[in-house]
C-alpha cells in the first residue's frame, strides 16, 4: 500500500473499508511523516503519563486522546480533558502543521470514498458545536470528533476493535514513524484475512467497530507510531435526541425508538457503492 488507493468492497459492491495510501507528492509526504515523528517523540518526552495507563487493551504504548467525546459514562458531552501541563503538551501537535496536513488528507479520503456517510459525520460535529460552543474541534475543518496519539516508540497493537465508535461509522488509521514496511508494521484485519504493509505515512479507513484489527512488530531499531481520528458513538445518538442522553430524551416523553439492527441498516446504507462512486468521479 504506497500511493494508489485500494477500497474494499463488500458482496453487494459497497465500499465499507479504503487503504488509501498516502498523496503523490511522495517526496513532500516523506517531510511530512518526519514532522509528525518529531512532534509525536516530542509528545511522548514531556506528556506525564500515569504508568498505570501505559498499558491497555489495545497495546502497552501511550495512547493521548483529544477532541469532543461521549460514552463510557461520561453524562454529557463535552472535550476530552487533561490537566494543565498535559493540555498544554497535547495542543502543540494539533497545532503542528504537518499534522494537520495528516488530518486534512484523511477527511478528503473520506469524503471521496464514503460521501454520504461523511455528510453525516459533518452534519452531526457541526450541530453539536452550534449547539454548544465551548465544543472545540481537532482541526477546524475536521469532521472527526476526537483523536488519538499513539506515542510508541513502537506502536503494536493487540487483536481489538473499537466499541465505542459510531458502528457502520470509519476510523482514520495513520501510520507515522522510520521503518521498512515491508519488514514490519503490517496491519492485520482478521475478519477478511488480509495481512497490509502498511508504511510511513499511509492512511486506512476501516469500520474499527466490527473489524478486528492490529499490527506487527517493527525491528527493535525502528520507530512506530500512529494517529487516529474517530468519532464515539453515542454523539450521533445526543444529536437526534435533541442534544441530550437518550434516557433523559425518553423521561421527558420522547420516542427513540430505533433500534440497533436499525441503526446498523441505516449506516450501511451510507456507504457509496463503487459503481456510484466511479459515476460521481468518472473513475
Amino acid at each position: 500500500m504506497h500511493r494508489d488507493p485500494r477500497p474494499i468492497l463488500d458482496k453487494n459492491g459497497r465500499v465499507f473499508a479504503v487503504l488509501a495510501g498516502r498523496p503523490k507528492d511522495t517526496r513532500g509526504w516523506t517531510r511530512v511523516n518526519a514532522q509528525v515523528q518529531a512532534a509525536f517523540e516530542q509528545a511522548r518526552a514531556r506528556y506525564k503519563l500515569d504508568p498505570k495507563k501505559k498499558c491497555h487493551r489495545r497495546g502497552d504504548f501511550p495512547a493521548v486522546a483529544a477532541g469532543i467525546s461521549y460514552g463510557g459514562g461520561q453524562k454529557h458531552v463535552s472535550n476530552l480533558a487533561h490537566d494543565a501541563h498535559n493540555q498544554e503538551v497535547i495542543e502543540e501537535p494539533l497545532r503542528e502543521p504537518a499534522i494537520q496536513r495528516v488530518a486534512g488528507f484523511a477527511n478528503a479520503a473520506f469524503a471521496l470514498f464514503a460521501p454520504r456517510l461523511y455528510r453525516y459525520y459533518k452534519d452531526t460535529i457541526g450541530r453539536l458545536c452550534g449547539h454548544n460552543p465551548s465544543l472545540k474541534r481537532n482541526f477546524s475543518r475536521g469532521v472527526f470528533a476526537s483523536a488519538t496519539f499513539n506515542l510508541g516508540p513502537q506502536v503494536i497493537t493487540y487483536v481489538h476493535t473499537d466499541h465505542l465508535n459510531l458502528p457502520a461509522g470509519w476510523c482514520a488509521i495513520t501510520a507515522v514513524g522510520d521503518f521498512d514496511p515491508e519488514e514490519g508494521g503490517h496491519l492485520l484485519l482478521w475478519d477478511l484475512n488480509l495481512m497490509i504493509e502498511f508504511p510511513p505515512g499511509a492512511l486506512v479507513l476501516i469500520p474499527s467497530v466490527i473489524l478486528r484489527h492490529s499490527n506487527t512488530v517493527v525491528r527493535p531499531h525502528e520507530r512506530r507510531f500512529s494517529f487516529t481520528q474517530y468519532s464515539a458513538g453515542g454523539l450521533f445518538r445526543w444529536v437526534e435526541c435533541g442534544f441530550k442522553s437518550q434516557k433523559a430524551f425518553e423521561e421527558e416523553g420522547g420516542t427513540y425508538d430505533v433500534s440497533g439492527a436499525e441503526r446498523w441498516l441505516q449506516g450501511v446504507r451510507r456507504w457509496s457503492t463503487w459503481e456510484e462512486l466511479r459515476a460521481l468521479r468518472a473513475w
